[in-house]
């Protein structure tokens, strides 16, 4: 009976530390939360990017490579598209710019009641900077978008548990 006690004691200390860890970014009609160990950033590297949550610059260490979440928007200008054939032309275009990438998964899910599509792909963009992303691609009210993890593939591992955290916290506000 201790035993049980203190695992739940245990098990809602954790629960409440990890709460404490994150921080909220809302902006037009999303939400998402993301690790205070990261930062938010809202500078535009490309007109599509919304915003950046990027990794502490420390990360950067080892492999030259500062991992970080983004997500970009595209207007479907009246194009009808399921996450599906969005997750395809994306993809579509990524083997065009990037021949050597591959493919590791492309599954459909639901990201909080939303049908989407999940995209594991990796490349080398030579100088020893292989990439791993896991992007979370999905279409609302006529836009498409997609959220991505770009990673070393060196370090995704070390960085999949909380970035898994932040994906999924991703959600429409209206």
């Amino acid at each position: 009976m201790k035993t049980r006690i203190l695992t739940l004691g245990l098990s809602f200390a954790m629960t409440f530390a990890f709460a404490q860890e994150m921080k909220t970014f809302t902006k037009d009609n999303y939400t998402i939360e993301y690790d205070t160990a990261w930062e938010i950033s809202e500078q535009k590297i490309q007109p599509s990017i919304q915003f950046m949550i990027l990794s502490d610059e420390s990360t950067q260490a080892n492999d030259k490579f500062r991992e970080n979440i983004n997500l970009s928007t595209e207007s479907l200008q009246g194009q009808e598209l399921t996450a599906t054939d969005y997750a395809k032309i994306s993809l579509d275009q990524v083997a065009i710019q990037i021949p050597a990438a591959k493919v590791i998964s492309n599954e459909s899910k639901k990201l909080n009641g939303i049908d989407c599509q999940e995209i594991i792909w990796s490349a080398d963009f030579g100088n020893n900077m292989i990439l791993k992303f896991k992007q979370v691609i999905f279409v609302r009210g006529g836009t498409g978008y997609a959220l991505t993890f770009s990673s070393s593939t060196a370090e995704f591992d070390t960085y999949k548990e909380s970035a898994n955290k932040m994906l999924s916290s991703f959600k429409f506000v209206n």
